[in-house]
């Protein structure tokens, strides 16, 4: 059977933005005189903005807030004249609304960016539900955004699926008990997510659309 609707994450999903963000965040930490670290940019993947400034305090208290306020300043500014969207995405998004499932978005970022870029895309049409970080209490890992978006939607989470790209979209799509489709962006999943029999790996967003549509 077919989902009714399905959740989406937005950046690394339907937008091609992780890699203006990592690029904005070398560049930043070039200014600041900082090594990259991707492992630590692994970590704010798919984290709330608020997220991120807790976990940059960790790595560089001294400098963790000008930090931040200038990687996120780099980053709009790349966004400023255009938004890259994900190869393939309007056509998945169309074949899924054509076939009358339901699309929403549930993102990290705050949901009048969200819905900005989703805009600036073409593609914010689609969905009839934008919810962004700012109201849940606790955003991605956590499952609160999903769960928020699942009672505004009014259906069952069995009747639902969720795309995520990053390891902490996965780990509250998980969380939240929907099925959770991961399309690794820039990320190798983690191993422990195929355990979950909620889970299902796509490598490709081909495969994610067969997966749905195959019901």
């Amino acid at each position: 059977m077919l989902p009714k609707a399905v959740i989406c994450d937005m950046d690394g999903l339907l937008l091609d933005t992780e890699h203006l963000s990592e690029l904005s965040f070398m560049e930043c930490c070039n200014e600041f005189g900082q090594p990259f670290n991707a492992s630590l940019f692994g970590e704010l993947t798919g984290q709330s903005e608020s997220a991120h400034l807790r976990i940059l305090t960790a790595f560089m208290p001294d400098i963790a807030q000008h930090f931040d306020s200038r990687w996120k300043q780099i980053y709009h500014e790349m966004l400023a004249d255009k938004v890259p969207v994900k190869a393939g995405i309007p056509e998945f998004l169309a074949k899924l609304q054509a076939s009358d499932i339901m699309l929403a978005v549930a993102t990290s970022s705050r949901t009048d960016k969200a819905k900005h870029y989703l805009k600036m895309a073409g593609i914010a049409d689609f969905f009839c539900q934008i919810s962004g970080s700012d109201l849940v209490a606790h955003a991605k890992p956590a499952p609160d955004i999903y769960l928020l978006t699942l009672a505004e939607l009014q259906l069952a989470a069995s009747s639902l699926m969720i795309l995520e790209d990053s390891n902490n979209g996965v780990t509250a799509g998980l969380a939240s008990g929907i099925r959770t489709i991961q399309v690794p962006d820039r990320q190798l999943p983690f191993q422990h997510f195929a355990d979950n029999p909620l889970y299902f790996l796509a490598e490709t967003l081909t495969i994610a659309e067969d997966f749905i549509l195959s019901g």
